[in-house]
């Protein structure tokens, strides 16, 4: 039936779509859909080089998604919108919330704890402010405050970029630039959605100008609340799905849980969070303006990630408040940005694993040109910490995730240079320092590029990076205890002052041209080997059969560590764009790539722990070589966007990704090994999604729309262990006047 739902809506879009008018970064309207291919591939572009430049001529891996394209294509989310990009692996885990991977190198070393799958090595930042999670890396996207209707444009840059941007940007970096208001009195825009899986999504904001223009100030507000397509939760010990009341735990096979248990209080919900936000523009003059930006937001999400010994959904919530300032004075570029908050990452886990922490970010920066060479010295600061000691049980044990306050800080000074040789020459280098305090070390990383661009519709460009991984608070300060030793058993958890931080090599060879007025086309092959990663290996150090052990109870310990294995990626991206006429667009982009791990330790063993039998034993390791399973060989898509008449608009998406294989080395060989019943593997068959949306204006640049997610109803999972998805149908109105 729903599959019937969603061919009758293709064929109607494919029959009838609206336009919507953009804004540029400095507030004048554009229509992108009126502009030739040439102007098209001229867009600004900021990431890049840290100041605007023609597209066609980035000297990087990088691409654009325009406010119109995530308006036209339906994406209901930021992380949505990633679908419209090449290079990016976007998978759902539950209704509205997403796994993100630039390229992939995800949950290495394999079989790891579930937030090893973050994507703890690409840096997200929303106008300039980094926006990481500095407990064990990633990005909480439910906690963004700004939504989609916020967004003017988003700009990637695909690859190391630690030397311009910082530590984590080592797979990407992606910059959520906001809007601006237009130069008109008052104005508002909106984005309004209702459809099935209780999913409502509401975002408005309203513009202001003032002092001829001079000064522009922007409110806006999002609410956005979704179920789950399924109630269900993964058994870890039998690879089964079920209400969280038939879970059984792995690591001690402890019986069923009550109904309403705290970690299970919504186990209907998806996601539900609301945010607020502000923000002032004064131009003083040509070569003086300032920004301020400020907001809140709360937000509950129910996804994959700080896994439990029962099932690997928990759900996290977050309040956090923000200011973002930037200043530009004659070429002096000056950002202070804050994030300050309470976070609970595992509600109901039995452990304290909430939190309060406060993140504060300052960059200076200047521009300095010297005829054709152009350099930009920078000198940055962070300091970022947590602290749980509000929420930690009273009777004095170590209950909490670090017992106290963890602090990270990082100073570092760097410098860009841009050197026009010739007419087709470029030569860029970015070298860079960065002194942390955990590890107590100094990381030096560098990103040398060259282009050459033989005319003016060609451009070939190479790079080599080394970048870096920053600290998280978990590497080092994590000190939780569980047990106790008179009850028999006593459990560690423990941070590690010694790690490395992760750093990858990087080479990359591109190509970009304008093959007609109609065709453009983009190739980029990249080759990158990345080592020390993190992991968390199980010791025991005592048990009741140790004649050392006098106290006679067990005392096992989990403790960070670096891995030995390498990783060594390879790969191709390619992406064609062709556009016939004002009315027809049309993407496809696709990335072929291989992950090969080096010395990656395999337990032979596991840990056993059979007190009946009186067995406690280490597990017994093995370094093998092998391909890594968990990153899709291939992932692509393709995107259709047809404007027959100026009021009708209609979009069609498709993205595919081949086969992947997870496992949680945990839950498989503590169970499996025991017995006969497999768990803790989990295979994702290939995947394809499609997407469509018709749009129709109705007044001015407003519009009703049609929007269809997932539109054949595939409910395949496309993550491990998570839920299967859904056919999500919405309408909805789009406001812009």
């Amino acid at each position: 039936m729903k599959r019937g739902i969603g061919i009758a809506m293709l064929l109607v879009m494919l029959m009838s779509g609206a336009n919507t008018n953009a804004q540029s970064i400095g507030g004048d309207t554009i229509d992108y859909f009126n502009m030739s291919l040439e102007d098209l591939m001229n867009m600004e572009i900021v990431a890049v080089s840290k100041k605007a430049e023609n597209s066609f001529d980035a000297p990087l891996s990088s691409s654009i998604i325009t406010k119109e394209e995530i308006i036209n294509s339906g994406a209901t989310t930021i992380e949505e919108a990633f679908r419209l990009v090449p290079g990016f692996i976007v998978r759902e885990e539950s209704n509205g919330n997403y796994d993100i991977h630039i390229r992939g190198n995800d949950n290495i070393p394999s079989g790891n704890f579930a937030f090893f799958t973050e994507n703890s090595m690409s840096l997200i930042m929303v106008d300039g402010r980094k926006v990481f999670n500095n407990m064990n890396g990633g990005t909480f996207w439910e906690t963004l405050p700004v939504s989609i209707t916020d967004v003017e444009r988003i700009e990637i840059i695909r690859g190391a970029s630690t030397a311009l941007y910082g530590p984590n940007a080592v797979n990407g970096v992606v910059n959520i630039i906001t809007k601006r208001a237009q130069d008109k009195a008052i104005t508002v825009d909106g984005n309004l959605m209702a459809g099935n899986v209780g999913t409502q999504i509401a975002d408005f904001a309203i513009n202001n100008s003032f002092s001829e223009n001079k000064l522009k100030t922007r409110i806006s507000a999002n609410y956005e609340k979704r179920d789950r397509f399924t109630e269900d939760y993964y058994n870890w010990v039998d690879g089964t799905y079920g209400p969280y009341t038939n879970l059984i735990d792995y690591m001690s096979g402890g019986g069923t849980l009550p109904s309403g248990h705290p970690t299970y209080k919504q186990s209907e919900l998806a996601k539900d969070k609301y945010g607020v936000n502000a923000w002032m523009f004064y131009k003083a003059s040509k070569k003086v303006d300032f920004s301020l930006s400020a907001g809140v937001q709360n937000s509950t999400a129910q996804t994959v990630f700080m896994e439990g010994s029962r099932t690997p959904i928990t759900s996290r919530e977050s309040e956090s408040y923000y200011f973002n300032t930037l200043s530009n004075i004659y070429g002096l570029n000056f950002q202070l940005s804050g994030n300050f908050g309470t976070q609970d990452i595992y509600v109901g886990s039995g452990n304290t694993s909430k939190y309060d922490y406060n993140t504060i970010d300052a960059i200076l920066e200047y521009d300095w040109s010297l005829g054709d060479l152009t350099l930009r010295p920078g000198v940055s600061y962070q300091r970022v910490a947590y602290d749980d000691s509000n929420y930690l049980p009273s009777d004095g044990r170590n209950n909490g995730y670090i017992n106290g306050e963890a602090i990270l800080s990082n100073f570092a000074y760097y410098v860009r240079g841009d050197y026009k040789a010739s007419d087709k020459l470029r030569l860029i280098a970015a070298l860079r320092m960065d002194h942390y305090n955990k590890p107590d070390d100094h990381y030096f990383t560098y990103q040398l590029i060259g282009t050459y661009k033989p005319n003016e519709n060609n451009l070939l460009r190479a790079s080599y990076s080394k970048a870096n991984r920053g600290p998280v608070i978990v590497d080092f300060y994590t000190n939780l205890e569980e047990g106790r030793p008179e009850n028999g058993q006593f459990v560690q958890y423990l941070g590690n002052d010694h790690m490395n931080l992760a750093t990858s090599s990087v080479f990359e060879l591109g190509y970009r041209g304008q093959l007609s007025q109609k065709l453009q086309v983009d190739l980029e092959g990249f080759y990158s080997t990345t080592e020390d990663f993190s992991t968390f290996e199980p010791t025991i150090l005592g048990s009741p059969t140790d004649v050392n052990n006098p106290l006679g109870y067990l005392h096992l310990a989990f403790q960070y560590q670096n891995a030995t294995v390498k990783a060594e990626q390879v790969g191709l991206t390619a992406s064609v764009f062709y556009a016939p006429s004002t009315k027809f667009q049309l993407k496809a982009f696709g990335t072929i790539q291989k992950t090969s791990l080096e010395d990656l330790m395999v337990k032979e063993t596991p840990m056993l722990i059979l007190p009946d039998n009186g067995i406690f034993e280490n597990p017994q390791y093995q370094l093998v070589d092998q391909t890594h399973e968990q990153t899709p060989g291939f992932y692509g898509g393709m995107t259709a966007n047809y404007r027959p008449i100026e009021k009708l608009n209609v979009f069609v998406g498709m993205n595919y990704y081949s086969k992947q294989t997870y496992i949680h080395d945990y839950a498989y060989s503590q169970y499996h090994y025991l017995t006969s019943q497999g768990s803790g593997v989990a295979d994702i068959k290939a995947n394809t999604t499609v997407n469509a949306k018709v749009s129709y204006k109705v007044y001015k640049n407003s519009s009703v729309f049609v929007n269809a997610r997932n539109l054949f109803d595939s409910n395949d999972r496309q993550f491990g262990f998570a839920d299967q998805t859904g056919a999500l149908y919405l309408l909805g109105l789009n406001i812009s006047l």
